[in-house]
């Protein structure tokens, strides 16, 4: 396969898929045979991701910039959304395609209901990457998955879809790199000079490091307020206050954890909306370094920002490992309440924030060891 060929990568469960008596797999198939019939050329489509040739194919294809012969369609389902797998195809795609100004390329299908990407939900904290998924003009599939595959409408769907396939592939600009936003460094006239990236990319790593570091003393805090409530629901067991001691305690609690839960929530919108705005630009960057010819002097200050990048994805694995222990322990303190769920989906919210947002450091750090001047980087 060569990237002058069309190839497609169908992000989807396959719990969906068995559910669905194989239709979502079914679908794949029919659009790249439509899209044959349309235009005359193969259209790969790469199902399985426990393939090595999904996993080869995914990573040629991203390293090699995508051009514009490469789309992701994510389908779309209440499953998709809890699979970390699926999201992380999501935010690497859009991160890559970001920053070679190729947003177009990911094609999403809405195929089951989910109420956050057609009305907004208040029963559901934001979810950065039904954000993703909104700012595209994603095709509507949950009518339709309900129709005889062999039917009209289905047909002149699948024929709709094909065709805006083939017309997004057509229409697509030359591959792009993103620049860190400028920040006046040169005259405006003048596009940055390869140390005026480095600058801004050094710049805007602070923001996010110093979001990061927030995120201990506000665990403490409802870890606090949670320990604090066990030994009330003990005082509350010795005097016999029962089950409806305990329920004033959970109770109580609720309040307690109102402050410090909606500082996580704020700390989890900022520490994503810190990392996606600086991501094009820093894979841009990254790319950028790896492929042009630089001084002596620039790739060492070039590996010595890598090392930076490096070490930080260790210490956001980390961090991100220890919150998720967090919300797991969580789990079993809501179950004594109804009041305390609502509060426990903010917290699972922003660990999952967390969690997306460590899938972009790591792809930096991927894309890093990739280049020469990452060889020798800490891993």
């Amino acid at each position: 396969m060569t990237n002058a060929q069309p190839a497609g990568f169908w992000s989807y469960t396959h719990r969906d898929d068995q559910l669905d008596s194989g239709r979502i797999a079914r679908l794949s198939e029919r659009i790249a045979n439509e899209f044959e019939i349309i235009t005359g050329e193969p259209l790969e489509i790469f199902m399985d991701k426990r393939s090595i040739e999904w996993g080869d194919a995914w990573r040629m294809r991203l390293d090699s910039a995508l051009t514009g012969t490469t789309f992701l369609i994510p389908v779309i389902t209440p499953n998709f959304l809890k699979s970390q797998e699926c999201r992380r195809e999501v935010i690497r795609f859009s991160g890559h395609a970001a920053s070679l100004g190729l947003d177009e390329l990911l094609l999403p299908i809405h195929y089951v209901n989910v109420p956050q990407l057609t009305y907004g939900s208040d029963d559901h904290p934001s979810d950065e990457v039904v954000q993703l998924i909104a700012r595209r003009q994603w095709v509507d599939w949950r009518e339709l998955r309900l129709e005889d595959e062999a039917s009209p409408v289905y047909r002149q769907a699948v024929h709709k879809l094909a065709l805006k396939i083939s017309e997004v592939l057509e229409s697509a600009p030359p591959a792009r790199p993103v620049e860190m936003v400028h920040q006046g460094l040169i005259a405006d006239d003048e596009p940055p000079g390869f140390l005026e990236l480095m600058a801004e990319a050094e710049t805007a790593l602070p923001v996010w490091v110093g979001i990061a570091q927030k995120f201990p003393e506000v665990i403490s805090a409802i870890d606090h307020e949670t320990s604090w409530a066990a030994e009330e629901m003990v005082k509350s067991d010795a005097r016999g206050g029962g089950f409806a001691g305990r329920m004033r305690v959970t109770e109580q609690l609720s309040e307690r954890l109102a402050g410090p839960v909606a500082q996580v929530e704020t700390l989890g919108g900022q520490y994503w909306a810190a990392l996606a705005s600086i991501d094009p630009g820093i894979q841009g960057f990254i790319r950028r370094a790896g492929e042009e010819d630089l001084p002596p002097e620039d790739q060492q200050a070039v590996r010595e920002f890598f090392r930076q990048i490096q070490a930080l994805t260790l210490t956001s694995s980390a961090t991100t490992t220890q919150l998720q222990g967090f919300s797991d322990s969580m789990e079993g303190v809501t179950q004594l309440s109804s009041h305390l769920k609502p509060r426990l989906r903010t917290i699972q919210a922003a660990v999952q924030k967390m969690i997306d947002g460590h899938t972009v450091i790591d792809e930096w750090s991927r894309l890093i060891g990739e280049t020469d001047l990452g060889d020798d980087a800490p891993s």
